[in-house]
């Protein structure tokens, strides 16, 4: 009997060490017009186990621009360029159905090319590591994305919204997909033009919302505050 205890406890020991997270996208990077404003790249993260705490810190790699600015949103704030690293007494508490991080760049007008990795820790000592993303980054005249400067004036509005949200400039969106901060799909539409986009169901907090075209392809991410509508 004992034996067989002792099996089982090294068999589920096994397979914590052996689990990892997983994120999505698996890989990462950010093109960029040097006159681009801000990159707004969503990654979305799932724990080995629920309620998994979780500290980070960035680290930027060679040739990366002293004019750049990389920051990053958590599940709990966003974050100064200067901060590149979690704070000891706000670590994120990971959910097994995913959690997202949001990372922002701006290129502030300089080429180049580099990449940042964020590292991921189990302890807010920073000594226990167990995942890492990394994101090549690439600042050129000459990018060839085709939709890279179509949606830069593309806005949602009202932010914070009650009860519904528009978009301004959006030639091109023909679906939203908005998530809860934990990577959960909670709404979608199709968009066309001068639509009002029904959110009054939603709890109040912090969304994701997802512009996609008609290629299914995501051409901008935006965070939308659902606010109180005191009904």
């Amino acid at each position: 009997m004992n034996r067989s205890l002792l099996l089982i406890f090294l068999f589920t020991l096994s397979l914590q060490l052996t689990a990892q997270y997983v994120q999505s996208p698996v890989n990462v990077s950010i093109v960029s017009l040097p006159t681009k404003e801000e990159t707004v790249t969503d990654v979305v993260y799932t724990p080995p186990a629920d309620s998994t705490t979780l500290y980070w810190k960035f680290e930027k790699g060679a040739n990366f621009e002293s004019a750049w600015e990389f920051f990053v949103c958590d599940l709990n704030l966003c974050y100064s360029p200067t901060t590149e690293r979690c704070p000891p007494n706000k670590p994120n508490y990971m959910r097994i159905g995913g959690s997202v991080f949001m990372y922002h760049f701006k290129p502030h007008g300089e080429v180049g090319v580099s990449s940042v990795t964020i590292r991921f820790y189990s302890d807010k000592n920073f000594t226990q590591e167990v995942h890492s993303t990394t994101i090549n980054i690439t600042v050129s005249e000459t990018v060839s994305t085709k939709d890279l400067n179509n949606f830069n004036n593309l806005k949602v509005y009202p932010n914070p919204a009650t009860d519904y949200f528009q978009l301004s400039n959006a030639i091109g969106v023909k679906k939203i997909v908005i998530y809860n901060m934990f990577g959960k799909e909670v709404k979608s539409y199709f968009h066309y033009p001068n639509a009002q986009h029904e959110i009054s169901e939603l709890k109040t907090g912090m969304y994701i919302v997802k512009l996609i075209n008609d290629k299914n392809k995501v051409v901008k991410s935006v965070k939308l505050n659902k606010s109180y509508s005191g009904v």
